[in-house]
């Protein structure tokens, strides 16, 4: 996958960061986004969600809102419940920020990970950490 117009694919490398969240009745929202002064192009590229150790047996349902969807309505990515499915995979689910996770329903705590992934050149940076 290209990240940039560069011709010379040996100049651009892609740099992966771990990334995670916790959703819970104390913060049902998160939004992830990068600042405006990283000039790369950005990704957020999900792995699991899980609940945590203190959860209560109920449904607990995480929904995701993006700013480049056309009718910004909520779309659920997982309903766990820890007697039934305490995790899943999120195998594919990339996704371009702004982007806000909600907890809908249930008290948490939920926690969201996977990869902030941008691109990087050799020489003047474009993604400055």
């Amino acid at each position: 996958m290209s990240f940039t117009d560069s011709s010379d694919s040996r100049d651009e490398r892609p740099v992966s960061i771990l990334w995670g969240c916790e959703l819970s009745s104390a913060r049902s929202s998160y939004t992830f986004q990068v600042p405006e002064d990283w000039h790369c192009e950005q990704q957020l590229v999900l792995r699991t969600i899980c609940l945590g150790e203190t959860a209560r047996d109920e449904f607990h349902v995480v929904e995701v809102v993006t700013e480049d969807s056309d009718s910004r309505a909520p779309v659920p990515l997982a309903t766990l419940k820890p007697s039934v499915l305490p995790t899943a995979t999120l195998a594919g689910v990339e996704l371009n920020p702004p982007v806000t996770f909600r907890l809908r329903a249930g008290s948490g705590p939920v926690y969201v990970s996977g990869q902030h992934v941008c691109s990087e050149f050799r020489g003047p940076p474009l993604c400055v950490q």
